[in-house]
């Protein structure tokens, strides 16, 4: 049986096909590398939100190092993590959006408590302390030192019962000015009325349930007793 032999233009067409092949990969590859580095993909904007406290300068001035790098190659989780080492971010949600913009949405720590420790000091839930920026303090209640009871341990005892508090839907800055362990264990003093609330020293979640029970009560008569007293089971006693 004959085999049909190519001719010479097979195989220059061949060659043809295969350089042409080659230049459009080449091509689209250049094409693809121009486009990464266009300004379309190369970072030139910064877009923060949510700084309250935290001024925003100090965030710019942690991305500043970022712009004029191609957008593709930022990893949203690594720049997170550099806002997350700020002052006060509790969190930090970045992603990339087209053209050129970083987005990032900060979530700042709030704040609960003051401490006195020669300056005025905000404290979180966790009783970290929270830097400030030159502004006044908020209104926020005051933890007031023990003779009796070391720092540490009255500051927790404070912040459980104001976590407490805050879990039966008290306002925590209308309700309690101050906070102190005395000899009748947790005591705060309420910000409107200056009555003087026992909360003794552990059990605080079913105490401060038991006193929403009559607080309405309570503030709908517009008398409050000078003293409540939440240590026994299921009674808030008045005097």
């Amino acid at each position: 049986m004959a085999v049909k032999q190519r001719g010479p233009w097979a195989r220059v067409l061949l060659a043809v096909f295969v350089f042409l092949g080659c230049l459009a990969g080449w091509g689209g590859w250049t094409g693809i590398r121009a486009f990464l580095a266009s300004d379309f993909m190369t970072l030139s904007s910064l877009e923060i939100t949510g700084c309250r406290v935290l001024p925003e300068e100090r965030v710019r001035e942690a991305l500043e190092p970022l712009l004029g790098r191609p957008l593709h190659r930022l990893r949203p989780d690594s720049v997170a993590a550099v806002l997350d080492s700020l002052p006060r971010v509790r969190r930090a949600r970045v992603h990339r959006r087209l053209p050129g913009t970083l987005v990032c949405r900060i979530e700042e720590a709030e704040a609960v408590a003051l401490v006195w420790d020669g300056a005025w000091r905000e404290l979180d839930a966790a009783g970290r302390p929270l830097a400030r920026f030159g502004d006044a303090p908020p209104d926020l209640p005051i933890i007031r030192r023990s003779g009796t009871v070391p720092a540490d341990s009255a500051r927790c005892l404070a912040l459980r019962a104001l976590a407490a508090l805050g879990a039966a839907s008290f306002d925590l800055a209308g309700e309690v000015s101050e906070l102190a362990v005395e000899a009748e264990g947790l005591v705060y003093y309420r910000n409107q009325s200056g009555t003087r609330v026992i909360l003794g020293w552990e059990d605080f979640e079913a105490r401060t349930r038991c006193y929403r029970e009559v607080f309405t009560e309570l503030a709908g008569a517009g008398a409050f007793p000078a003293e409540l007293d939440l240590r026994y089971r299921d009674q808030v006693v008045a005097r």
